[in-house]
């Protein structure tokens, strides 16, 4: 369970996510991968308290991590901060916890396992899923679009570049052949 060392390509992450589910499973979803969130930062969220909205962003208040235990805003866009906010107000919960169980306690690990297992199954995707890939999955997305790994790692809250790497399994071959590309295309 957990830490599976996989990510979904694009289309992949549409189809789960598209996939029919409770509103609390395609928020788990949605919040966790938006966010690069370690799934134990996700479950660990409480409404209001960690989410906060200007006029132009949404984030939600990592209040400890696995590398820090200073709160940190993460972004995840205003849309789903507002989501938030309708799906918490739709619920009658004795919890401020937004991922719970039926008993109003805090979503275990092994249960979002399964939610994610679940959907993908249902998606036809045929890949070992962990808590882990729906972050690894947004940060190589975000990779693939352009962004530089400096950017990306920030974005995941990595230490350094060399850990975002490993993480992301860039192999020094990737990088030769990210820049070949490059000079293929402006005759280099």
């Amino acid at each position: 369970m957990g830490y599976a060392k996989e990510w979904l390509e694009r289309e992949e992450w549409k189809n789960l996510k598209d996939q029919d589910m409770p509103w609390r499973d395609e928020l788990l979803l949605k919040i966790t991968y938006r966010g690069a969130l370690r799934i134990s930062e996700a479950l660990n969220l409480r409404y209001p308290y960690d989410f906060t909205r200007t006029d132009d962003n949404g984030f939600v208040t990592i209040r400890s991590s696995k590398t820090s235990d200073t709160p940190e805003e993460q972004p995840i866009g205003k849309d789903l901060v507002k989501e938030t906010e309708r799906f918490m107000y739709s619920e009658d919960k004795e919890t401020s916890y937004v991922f719970s169980s039926r008993q109003d306690t805090k979503m275990t690990r092994q249960r979002a396992y399964q939610i994610i297992n679940e959907y993908a199954e249902k998606a036809e995707i045929e890949k070992k899923l962990g808590t882990h890939t729906l972050r690894r999955s947004r940060a190589k997305h975000m990779l693939d679009e352009g962004h530089d790994l400096s950017f990306v790692s920030k974005f995941l809250r990595h230490d350094g570049l060399k850990t975002t790497m490993e993480y992301l399994k860039i192999a020094k071959k990737h990088l030769a052949d990210r820049a070949r590309e490059l000079d293929e295309k402006y005759g280099l």
